[in-house]
């Protein structure tokens, strides 16, 4: 149940090697942090599926108060032409769950949805829940055989009003080929969903950290919905080619795509040490044209962090990198990513 499919980041070319990075890769996806203050122990994608709908985007914001929990400091009319208003519910044991609405990019795809009690009474009457959490079970019908994987997050998760609204991120590569598929106008499948929050365990220590939490189930369902990723591409991209070195490792990027959601990254690590000394996450900053800077230190989907212990020495791992903004930031403000401490100027191709 705790374990996720985003451990799947971890690309090589031998079984050998791949199950030593999967294990490392996994243990760093679980850990990242979200842009809340409170402890998050797994980024579990939180998402449902649905039948997209015809509506007004501006009724619908208005209609909605997503949109400002998702980007408080962006201006609304900078989100509301990117998003196709879905509002498709599903109703089991007196409650709906009901998915909002899709936005997305090339490689990424962002679904925001609520659960809620019809009667309106709280989701849970506990008083020490450390998480509201989602687990997932879908597909994408035109690749059946893709991995899809992501991220999830609560916007609201005051359970006393009886409403909790979640967004999450996700993205899916080949199997084979170990590449990003481009996920617009392709169909997530959904076979099952779960939510659920978690207490802490006063007796965690007799059973060692993976039973630190309980685990409440509030809602969970069957079934065979359907999200059609219909939206605007807006990813541009970008010159690649760039070697970047550090803590031992050596980074290629081979890829650049930005959108106003985010950023994704095809990359090739290669070890340059027998042991690193410290833990390797991958720092990423954008910097806009008037001089601010984003730091991706805190962001809504992140992967590759690598503990310090024992690595092989050359080995090569190839893997997407992806951070999703916490505001709209269109893309031409954005002049230049800084990774790993290396400013690279942007020089748009397509």
């Amino acid at each position: 149940m705790r374990e996720y499919n985003e451990a799947l980041d971890a690309l090589c070319f031998t079984e050998e090697e791949q199950a030593m990075l999967t294990k490392k890769l996994e243990q760093a996806a679980q850990s990242a942090q979200r842009p809340r203050k409170r402890r998050h122990p797994r980024r579990v994608m939180c998402i449902a599926a649905a039948v997209a709908i015809l509506c007004s985007t501006t009724a619908f914001a208005l209609k909605n108060n997503w949109i400002n929990l998702l980007y408080p400091s962006t201006d609304p009319t900078l989100v509301e032409p990117m998003v196709q208003p879905v509002e498709n519910s599903i109703h089991k044991d007196s409650m709906t769950f009901t998915v909002e609405a899709v936005m997305g990019d090339r490689y990424n795809v962002l679904l925001v949805y609520t659960l809620s009690r019809d009667d309106g009474q709280p989701l849970a009457t506990d008083t020490d829940i450390v998480d509201w959490l989602c687990y997932d079970n879908y597909s994408i019908k035109e690749a059946p055989d893709a991995f899809a994987v992501g991220s999830g997050f609560p916007l609201d998760d005051d359970p006393t009003d009886g409403t909790l609204q979640f967004a999450s991120v996700s993205y899916a590569y080949d199997y084979d080929t170990r590449q990003r598929i481009p996920v617009k106008d392709l169909t997530l499948v959904y076979q099952s969903f779960d939510v659920f929050y978690e207490t802490p365990n006063p007796d965690f220590v007799l059973y060692g950290d993976e039973a630190k939490y309980n685990t409440t189930y509030v809602f969970s369902s069957e079934t065979d919905l359907e999200v059609p990723l219909i939206y605007e591409d807006t990813t541009v991209q970008y010159a690649a080619g760039q070697v970047v070195e550090r803590n031992g490792i050596r980074t290629e990027i081979n890829d650049i795509y930005l959108s106003p959601l985010g950023c994704m990254l095809d990359v090739v690590w290669s070890f340059q040490t027998d042991e690193l000394t410290e833990p390797y996450s991958s720092s990423f900053q954008l910097k806009l044209k008037d001089g601010t800077i984003w730091d991706g230190t805190e962001n809504r989907l992140a992967n590759g962090y690598i503990d310090a212990e024992p690595v092989m020495k050359a080995q090569t791992i190839t893997t997407q990198k992806n951070w999703v903004f916490d505001r709209i930031i269109p893309t031409e403000d954005m002049q230049a990513i800084i990774y790993d401490g290396v400013e690279i100027p942007l020089e748009r191709i397509s």
